[in-house]
């Protein structure tokens, strides 16, 4: 069973040597990332006893008990900003992806296929009144990432948000590094100021058609199938990560009903070929100045039911993520911000 109650209030994040082959130790963290709401970080260790044969209850035989390999867990709720959502992505997409260009800076994030390059973290969390309710979890991985925003209404915001599924080696006690902040500058990616392109999948995704005043929500998962890798040793903690299966992601785009979005979705996936529609997408959401948030992905299309938002029947678009050679993945985030 997991060992945790305690609730942590500060994240922080520091990107670890290695890769999910060879995590490298614990470092210390290096800024701050806001979250939504308290995180739990969790330690299961598959504590047991043995069934003796003794006439009485097992567990009144003492020293029988003991404890099996580790595996540390949490769940990361926050909002997805320009200036921090890579540290996010490089524990579930590609590591070491190097910025292009100069203030502002491009970095494009595939969720790559065959050997992968993520970069595990050290993620440190803990109220700030005691040390003993701090602690961190080591070469932790994101596992299960989703990511979108809800039904755009008025009034209201509706942010793109994210929910980080992680992994990790081991939860330690240990105390948060002083004195860090957030990055500079942050600023939340909105739903409302996101566009929709798409088009066929031999069109190139920077030429895809923009299907203007469309979008009314959109929201994808993106599932990494990670498993911690132990052997026999004189430890009991996993060296290095796996994978269960093979890669997956999902999404769901509500649109307007329009005679392009009947032809290009409804009427895709409704084709008498009786083969599967795929299109390529492209969500793009402006920021202030330069900043700019991107997700490309193909689509393979699996359902097109109705829905309503208040009191407008719209096209609720789900799918599969397939691979595109273009993308070397499935799909594939493109951020530019200042930070360098």
């Amino acid at each position: 069973m997991a060992g945790s109650e305690n609730v942590f209030n500060i994240i922080q994040i520091g990107a670890q040597s290695g890769t999910a082959y060879s995590p490298g130790s614990a470092v210390a963290a290096t800024f701050k990332l806001p979250v939504e709401a308290p995180v739990a970080f969790e330690l299961d260790r598959a504590s047991q006893f043995a069934a003796w044969d003794l006439g009485r209850n097992a567990r009144n035989a003492p020293g029988s008990g003991f404890h099996g390999l580790r595996q540390a867990s949490a769940t990361l709720p926050a909002q997805v900003r320009f200036e921090d959502i890579a540290a996010l992505l490089e524990m579930h997409c590609a590591g070491g992806v190097v910025a292009s260009g100069v203030g502002p800076y491009t970095r494009i994030y595939p969720f790559e296929v065959g050997t992968p390059t993520l970069i595990p973290a050290t993620i440190q969390g803990g109220n700030t009144d005691t040390s003993q309710s701090q602690a961190r979890l080591v070469s932790a991985l994101i596992d299960t990432l989703t990511i979108g925003f809800p039904d755009i209404v008025v009034p209201g915001a509706q942010p793109w948000t994210v929910s980080a599924g992680i992994i990790a080696v081991d939860r330690e006690i240990s105390a948060v590094t002083g004195s860090l902040s957030a990055r500079t500058g942050l600023e939340t990616v909105q739903g409302h100021l996101t566009r929709l392109y798409e088009g066929t999948t031999g069109t190139a995704f920077a030429a895809l058609a923009e299907l203007s005043a469309t979008l009314k929500s959109f929201t994808m998962t993106s599932n990494r199938f990670l498993a911690l890798r132990a052997y026999g040793s004189a430890d009991d903690k996993a060296i290095r990560f796996g994978f269960k299966q093979m890669s997956a992601c999902t999404f769901e785009a509500k649109v307007g009903i329009s005679a392009d979005t009947k032809t290009d979705f409804h009427d895709v996936w409704n084709s008498s070929g009786g083969a599967l529609g795929e299109r390529r997408m492209r969500l793009q959401a402006a920021g202030s100045g330069t900043k700019m948030f991107t997700v490309d992905f193909r689509s393979g299309i699996t359902a097109v039911p109705w829905d309503d938002i208040d009191g407008e029947r719209v096209y609720k678009v789900t799918g599969e993520m397939v691979d595109d050679s273009t993308l070397n993945g499935l799909w594939q985030a493109t951020i530019v911000n200042s930070v360098a």
